[in-house]
């Protein structure tokens, strides 16, 4: 099999791999020991060898498991940043090592390919496999900060990215053209929407940090904006202030800033191109509160009435801040 027809498995098997490592290697592996491809870069070959297919299966085991659990999901993610992408590189290096001895000089028969390619082909898989693990981590993350029902959606997103994986991974070996087709459209999207979901990524690590800290020494005094942002406020008394990330609303969804509870409005400041902005809301318009504990997160679950129509909008705090933001709920919860 020649460089240019090995190189054409990387881009969809480095996508799938971000998602779901040990499954792709499993489907990739059980495709080759059952012959169910014969065009397959042999380089491959050594993932259908028992050993692997073992591990691997045994791994994915409890991946499915891990991967369906709120809150174990993201720890299972953030322990395979560096996994998910690591596999990918030696998916690559491995459709690349035995690609076509024919096209290198005599300094590169170690390989069997040129260091070049190889090298290529390593940095390409590696950021694919990176920005679809990252986007599967945020997302997971916003998941399971939002509405009821996270569990379900949860197994359910779950169970559609193995479905995913294992056609992928099967499409990269039987009809390579089709799955860079679609990998290529789906790293499109991928590349739009990853600020958001970065943003998600980053604010687990922090609310994971938050936890352990809040077991010490939670937060319970205000936390006053930057004075920047306190500008926007016109002087309106602050009775209440936290750091935290908005969900769920319009230009505020995915950002972080800070929560005001004022005398008339609750306001939520956040800095976006290097400028500090609001999204106001009035306390009369507000009909719903509600708040959810979970592990890591706080999660503020407002209602409102914006004309005709009811909207919400979620506040996800770290656990260490839970002190403030159940005396938000608390003070924000309508009066019947």
């Amino acid at each position: 099999m020649g460089v240019l027809a090995a190189m054409r498995t990387i881009l969809p098997l480095a996508l799938a791999s971000g998602i779901n490592l040990y499954l792709t290697v499993l489907v990739v592996g059980l495709s080759l020991r059952f012959n169910w491809v014969t065009n397959a870069p042999p380089g491959l070959a050594i993932l259908a060898s028992g050993p692997i297919l073992l591990a691997a299966g045994v791994l994915y085991a409890i991946e499915f498991i891990a991967d369906k659990v709120p809150l174990v999901d993201t720890l299972w993610d953030f322990i395979h940043t560096i996994i998910r992408p690591a596999g990918a590189i030696l998916i690559a290096s491995s459709a690349l090592g035995a690609a076509d001895p024919a096209v290198v000089g005599a300094a590169a028969n170690l390989v069997g390919v040129n260091p070049r390619v190889q090298l290529a082909g390593a940095v390409i898989a590696c950021a694919v496999a990176l920005l679809s693990h990252s986007s599967k981590a945020g997302t997971r993350t916003a998941v399971n900060a939002s509405g009821g029902g996270v569990t379900l959606v949860g197994v359910g997103l779950s169970l559609l990215e193995d479905l995913f994986v294992a056609l992928m991974a099967f499409l990269a070996l039987r009809y390579p053209l089709a799955a860079n087709i679609v990998a290529g459209v789906i790293i499109v999207v991928l590349i739009v929407v990853l600020p958001q979901v970065l943003r998600w990524a980053w604010f687990t690590l922090r609310s994971t940090l938050a936890w352990i800290k809040g077991l010490v020494r939670p937060i319970r005094e205000s936390e006053p904006p930057p004075p920047a942002a306190a500008q926007l406020l016109q002087g309106a008394p602050v009775r209440l202030s936290l750091n935290c990330q908005a969900q769920g609303h319009g230009a505020i969804r995915g950002r972080s800033g800070y929560l005001i509870l004022s005398d008339g409005a609750l306001i939520f400041v956040y800095k976006r191109w290097f400028r500090w902005r609001e999204w106001r809301l009035p306390l009369n318009k507000i009909g719903r509160v509600e708040l959810r504990r979970r592990l890591l997160l706080r999660v503020l679950d407002i209602g409102f009435s914006a004309g005709p129509a009811s909207e919400s909008v979620h506040f996800v705090a770290s656990a260490d801040r839970a002190p403030l933001i159940e005396r938000a709920a608390a003070l924000l919860a309508p009066r019947g």
